[in-house]
């Protein structure tokens, strides 16, 4: 069923996180004939607001009201992953919810950010990758909700939780080292929002001209994080090097992996992957086999060894990745 586009100066608000505040930080409004009716005033319990909701029925808030709710609901993550009235599942979709609500407006389309929703990203990977460090139960559950969306704050989102994973994995346990490979992933594609949205949606293969302006996606990413922020931030060269690979054939400068950082090399892996295995406008989305095998017998030599070994390793658990399979990936890369 067709929904209507929002009322001018509404957008759509994700009724079915609300619950998990304790109090609405802003009005919220439902759509009737076309106008915004206001349903529920700042400061009520949201818990009650969303069980009065009918279901299926979406809820508005002002665009000048984002910012208040994304904080709202950045706040409430830590809570819902520390939950002991919730199964690790449960807590994992709600966050994982949470979390992307929270980025949808940094990293959407035609987003214009400042230094709050760049420090308000920090904060969501941060509480995400203290929980994945501090809760072993949650680690397959987190993975599980990762939904394969073409949309970049999803996308971005699912290639955190694999980068802080597979960094703890391959021993970056140090807290903030850690939090640098997570808020890097994150925001490995800010630089996008800067595309223009016929590029980055077309449904067939970009033209010279095309691919020339996408290459210049990190570039603008740092240059935009650097701007926001006033300094460099730790995780930079990862937004930077994050389509850089081994072999020297990324992009933009094409160093090759003897002077590419760890960490950048790391997320090149996870970004890769996730790509592969999501929806997108030119392709349909791999299994987790079929992406592995491309990255590492396709595109053999584009990715560090070591570090894909561990990833092949890490993901064995969680995707149905049969054992012959995982088995024949390891021997590719001569293990």
């Amino acid at each position: 069923m067709d929904i209507a586009p929002p009322p001018v100066g509404f957008r759509f608000a994700p009724a079915a996180l609300i619950a998990n505040i304790p109090a609405l930080p802003c009005d919220v409004y439902i759509q009737n004939g076309g106008r915004a009716v206001l349903f529920a005033g700042a400061g009520a319990e949201a818990e009650a607001v969303s069980r009065r909701l009918n279901r299926g029925v979406s809820i508005l808030i002002r665009h000048e009201d984002e910012d208040l709710l994304a904080t709202a609901l950045i706040k409430a993550i830590p809570g819902v992953l520390r939950s002991s009235r919730m199964g690790a599942d449960s807590r994992s979709r709600i966050a994982y919810g949470l979390a992307t609500a929270s980025v949808r407006s940094l990293l959407s389309a035609d987003a214009h950010p400042d230094a709050s929703d760049l420090l308000q990203s920090h904060d969501v990977v941060d509480a995400i990758t203290d929980a994945l460090v501090g809760d072993d139960s949650l680690v397959g559950a987190m993975v599980a909700v990762l939904e394969p969306h073409p949309a970049t704050y999803i996308q971005a989102i699912n290639t955190a939780v694999y980068s802080v994973l597979l960094a703890r994995r391959l021993g970056i346990t140090h807290g903030e080292a850690l939090r640098a490979v997570g808020r890097g992933a994150l925001l490995h594609d800010i630089g996008k929002i800067k595309m223009p949205n016929e590029i980055l949606d077309k449904p067939g293969p970009l033209d010279d001209r095309e691919w020339a302006i996408v290459r210049k996606h990190p570039d603008a990413g740092q240059t935009l994080v650097v701007a926001l922020l006033g300094s460099e931030p730790t995780y930079l060269h990862i937004i930077r090097d994050h389509h850089e690979r081994s072999d020297g054939s990324g992009y933009p400068t094409g160093r090759s992996a003897h002077s590419l950082p760890y960490d950048s090399q790391l997320v090149a892996i996870t970004d890769a992957f996730v790509g592969l295995t999501s929806v997108r406008s030119y392709q349909q989305p791999m299994s987790a086999a079929g992406a592995l095998r491309k990255m590492r017998l396709v595109q053999k030599g584009q990715f560090n060894d070591e570090i894909m070994r561990e990833f092949i390793a890490l993901l064995a658990g969680w995707h149905d990745i049969r054992r012959h399979e995982l088995g024949a990936l390891l021997s590719a890369l001569g293990h």
